[in-house]
C-alpha cells in the first residue's frame, strides 16, 4: 500500500478545505519549531496542527526508514522483521507505518503521551489496515518476544535520564536511533552509546568499532545526509511551503545485544568543499579522524562524478598512498 497524502485524508482528525490551509498549518507549525520553542508543544492541544503534521511531517519520514536500513546489515534488517516493534514517542505512528509497509511481521506498539497524536495514530492505522493498535502514553505490556526498540525524532525531546529508563523497561533486543542531524543530540548520543555499550550493545552503526569516539575529542560531530525522492503530492506542498524535503541531516545509530555485524573500518564523516584537483573528507577510521585526499587524475570522469555525489555516513574502501602533513592521501580498492 502506498502511503500517500490521498490515501491518509480520510483519516486526518481535521479535514483541511484546500491546499491552502494546509500549508498555512504547516508554515505555522514550522514557526513555532523554529522560533517559539519554548511554547513548541502548545500544538498537540491543536486538532488542526496535529493534521497538518501528520500530512506533512508524516508522510516526508515515511521513506526515510527505507532509506536509512540500505545502511545497517540486510541480515540484521531481516532479523528485525520477526520482532515486535515498538515506536516510542510514536506521534502519529509515523514509523510504525514505514515498517508495516517495509514488512515488520510482529506486535506494534506505539508509546505517545499525547492523547490527540495517539488518536490520530490510531485512526490512520484503523483506517489504512482495518485491525487495531497496541497504544498507551507509556510501556505497559508484558512479552517475551523479541522487540525492536526504534526512536523516530523522538530521543532528542527526552532527558537522557528517560531514555535510558525506557530502554531498561522495555528491555529490547534491538536499538533504532533516527534523529535531528544536530551537534545538541549528538552529545546527547554520545552518552547513550557508552551506557548501551555498558550494557552489552553491539554497536551495527555508524561506528567502525567500539572504543572512545574520536568525536568526543572535536568541535564536530557526527551525523549523516539522506536524499529522499518524495510522493508528488507531498513534493507539492514542499514546494508550496518552500520547505525542502529532499536532502536531510541525520544522526542514525543502531545497536544490538544477539546480532554482531563486521562493520567497515572507514566512514565518511564530512564532505569538504572538492577541489580542481580532488575529492576530500573527514572520515573516521578506527578510533581516530582523518582528512582524506584522493587525486582526480587516478579516476575516469564517471567515477569522480559519482564520488561527487557522496554524502556523510557513506563507508569507504580505501589504500593509503601518501601520508602529507595535514591530509593522508588514498586510493579506492
Amino acid at each position: 500500500m502506498e502511503i500517500s497524502l490521498s490515501a491518509i485524508s480520510p483519516y486526518l482528525i481535521y479535514r483541511f478545505k484546500s491546499e491552502h490551509e494546509l500549508v498555512e498549518a504547516v508554515l505555522e507549525l514550522s514557526e513555532k519549531f523554529t522560533k517559539n520553542r519554548e511554547r513548541i508543544t502548545d500544538y498537540l492541544q491543536d486538532p488542526k496542527l496535529i493534521s497538518a503534521y501528520t500530512a506533512f511531517y508524516l508522510l516526508t519520514n515515511v521513506p526515510k526508514l527505507s532509506e536509512v536500513l540500505k545502511w545497517l546489515p540486510p541480515l540484521w534488517v531481516h532479523e528485525l522483521k520477526e520482532c515486535d516493534f515498538v515506536d516510542l514517542g510514536a506521534g502519529p505512528g509515523t514509523f510504525s507505518l514505514a515498517w508495516k509497509e517495509l514488512g515488520g511481521k510482529g506486535t506494534f506498539y506505539q508509546v505517545e503521551s499525547s492523547n490527540l497524536m495517539r488518536e490520530q495514530g490510531r485512526k490512520i492505522w484503523e483506517g489504512l489496515y482495518q485491525n487495531p493498535i497496541q497504544q498507551s502514553s507509556h510501556w505497559e505490556w508484558k512479552t517475551d518476544k523479541p522487540k525492536f526498540l526504534l526512536f523516530g525524532h523522538s530521543a532528542n525531546e527526552m532527558e537522557l535520564s528517560k531514555i535510558i529508563h525506557y530502554v531498561q523497561d522495555i528491555n529490547p533486543d534491538h536499538i533504532l536511533f533516527i534523529e535531528p542531524g544536530t551537534r545538541d543530540f549528538f552529545q546527547k548520543m554520545l552518552s547513550l552509546r557508552a551506557h548501551l555499550l555498558k550494557e552489552n550493545y553491539h554497536i551495527l552503526f555508524p561506528c567502525p568499532n567500539p572504543t572512545i569516539c574520536p568525536m568526543e575529542r572535536s568541535e564536530d560531530w557526527c551525523h549523516q545526509f539522506i536524499s529522499l525522492k518524495q510522493d508528488h503530492e507531498v513534493e507539492r506542498i514542499s514546494q508550496m511551503a518552500k520547505k525542502d524535503r529532499k536532502l536531510l541531516p541525520l544522526t542514525v545509530f543502531a545497536f544490538s545485544k544477539t546480532f554482531k555485524s563486521q562493520n567497515p573500518s572507514e566512514r565518511l564523516v564530512r564532505v569538504f568543499p572538492e577541489t580542481k584537483f580532488s575529492h576530500e573528507w573527514l572520515v573516521c577510521h578506527g578510533n581516530k579522524l582523518e582528512h582524506y585526499q584522493l587525486m582526480k587524475r587516478d579516476l575516469s570522469k564517471e567515477e569522480s562524478k559519482k564520488l561527487s555525489s557522496l554524502l556523510s555516513g557513506k563507508a569507504l574502501v580505501t589504500e593509503v598512498i601518501k601520508k602529507l602533513d595535514h591530509v593522508t592521501r588514498v586510493k579506492l580498492k
